[in-house]
């Protein structure tokens, strides 16, 4: 594989002993720059070494990330030639650093965080990347090519077009994938499936290629699955009916983990059914037959966790699901999107003190939250803290869910101004002044009530008042923050 390491050079040791690792794995690697001739031939050569690069590992760094780094030139290249980065792009954490500063083309994919040491970390990521190349490889395999010259010329030549055919559709659904067009790759590769089924001598001779086909088609349906959109002129069973037969074939062949994956996804589309109306349907019996194949599935906990809330079950239940999904370490960032829209769904004051947890949670794991849950989080906030309620009421039971310092730093994680502009929502500073008033930051909490303050209208009674109640009690408070 064509390799373009990416890095700043003071990072060079980390980078020089990821392509030793790399080299020994029998992988090209573009790595020494320094015999590049200076100006416009420099950033040519550069520019053509990605371009025809098979994977591009960018070295994450507070260093590759300053403004102004010829990496993150090397970076807008690369984004220039995958315009989504699956399956293309790998971010290697090297130095500590906050996962917010990431681009986010390099937050669209999953940073590996090296464990150990960095070198064989990275090499065994790789290993992954190589082994899930497009899945096309067996039609310029020389084996398969004599195959069919032993079958004759005319059922060579038979053959040859039905496997540039079938090339072809892979392709597709591939780069159908990578636009997370999930929908568009199913039916590509249920087409494929079609044009294999309806030329027998295809699958005689080379039955992997139907059994390739078929696990693209069943990675596609649960991949659609996991991102589903209804039409609003169409029933949830419009949609995901067709995928039924593919998804029970699929797990009456498969097994141990993906035969778990593949039921966990068989009963979202119950569940994804239940809201037709089908009340007769019980997603959590495929969600129990996953766990009794893999007990430690991520989908199919964090699935059932869902369902209990969404079922009305209890919230302790649902939890124990949702923190067993996350204990493997996979799937994690489908987990939390899971969890987070059944908590958001129950709409409860127990609900919104275990979003709070959770987001807390994710804040110190340096994980990434997508904006729409930020803003529905805000809305905790905005209704259980604004001047025209008494903010006291619910306050203690937020700190008592999270610690107060902890909820300060948490808050201002969530709603960071360079992503959630705090002037586009109007008692955010208001909001942050209670919770640094509550963590014991009386300085920081008369400072934020000021400057707030400054920003009010005459129309703006109810802060005003709130305001001048808060720096009131603030006054007679002792600047010290609690241990």
């Amino acid at each position: 594989m064509k390799i373009f390491l990416c890095y700043p050079a003071v990072e060079r040791p980390a980078a020089d002993s990821i392509r030793l690792a790399l080299v020994a794995e029998g992988h090209d690697v573009f790595f020494d720059r320094s015999d590049l001739p200076p100006g416009g031939e420099y950033h040519a050569r550069i520019r053509g070494s990605i371009e025809s690069s098979d994977l591009f590992i960018f070295l994450v760094s507070p260093e590759s990330l300053s403004k102004g780094r010829y990496t993150l030139s090397e970076l807008d290249i690369a984004q220039a030639r995958w315009r989504h980065p699956a399956g293309h792009v790998l971010p290697v954490l090297v130095q500590p650093t906050p996962i917010k500063d990431l681009p986010p083309y390099l937050r669209a994919v999953t940073l590996l965080e090296p464990k150990g040491d960095v070198a064989a970390d990275v090499a065994s990521a790789v290993r992954q990347f190589s082994s899930s190349e497009p899945r096309v490889r067996w039609l310029v395999g020389a084996g398969l090519l004599l195959a069919l010259a032993s079958a004759g010329v005319f059922v060579f030549a038979s053959l040859r077009e039905s496997a540039k055919e079938i090339a072809g559709l892979l392709a597709a659904g591939g780069t159908q994938e990578e636009a997370h067009d999930y929908a568009g790759a199913w039916n590509t590769y249920d087409q494929t499936m079609q044009h294999i089924d309806g030329r027998p001598l295809t699958r005689w001779f080379d039955r992997k290629v139907a059994a390739d086909v078929a696990n693209a088609r069943t990675d596609a349906a649960m991949r659609w699955l996991q991102d589903v959109y209804k039409p609003s002129e169409k029933k949830w069973s419009d949609v995901v009916d067709p995928l039924l037969p593919a998804l029970e074939a699929a797990a009456a062949v498969a097994g141990g983990p993906r035969k778990a994956d593949i039921l966990a996804h068989r009963g979202w589309v119950d569940f994804l059914r239940t809201r037709d109306g089908r009340a007769d349907l019980k997603p959590d019996v495929y969600y129990q037959l996953a766990l009794e194949v893999d007990p430690a599935n991520a989908y199919a906990h964090a699935m059932w966790g869902h369902w209990i809330l969404w079922s009305g079950g209890t919230l302790p239940d649902a939890e124990s699901h949702f923190r067993q999904a996350l204990a493997g370490g996979t799937h994690r960032a489908y987990v939390r999107r899971t969890q987070f829209s059944a908590l958001q769904n129950r709409q409860s004051d127990e609900s919104a003190l275990a979003q709070l947890r959770a987001a807390n949670e994710m804040r110190r794991a340096q994980e990434i939250l997508d904006a729409s849950f930020r803003r529905r989080l805000f809305s905790i906030f905005d209704h259980k803290l604004g001047p025209h309620r008494e903010s006291w009421e619910f306050l203690p039971q937020m700190t008592a869910a999270v610690p107060a310092v902890e909820l300060v730093a948490t808050y201002e994680w969530l709603f960071d101004d360079r992503e959630f502009r705090f002037s586009d929502q109007r008692g955010a500073s208001y909001y942050l002044a209670l919770l640094q008033e509550a963590s014991g930051e009386v300085a920081a909490a008369v400072k934020t009530l000021q400057a707030f303050r400054a920003t009010l209208t005459p129309n703006d009674m109810s802060y005003r008042e709130g305001v001048d109640r808060a720096l009131a009690r603030l006054s007679k408070a002792a600047p010290v923050r609690p241990k």
